[in-house]
């Protein structure tokens, strides 16, 4: 296989896996969380 072609895929991928991560830790229940809400870390969407 092509090398671009094969590298393209792994940062397809590599996309795919951090935007998973990002939106798990988006969907982490709040009450695991042991702080203040005027603590809490401000989350941006850019979406």
């Amino acid at each position: 296989m092509n090398l671009h072609l094969i590298a393209g895929v792994a940062v397809l991928l590599l996309l795919v896996a951090v935007s998973a991560y990002r939106e798990a830790l988006r969907n982490e229940p709040i009450g695991r969380i042991r702080m203040n809400p005027e603590k809490m870390p401000q989350f941006e969407e850019h979406e």
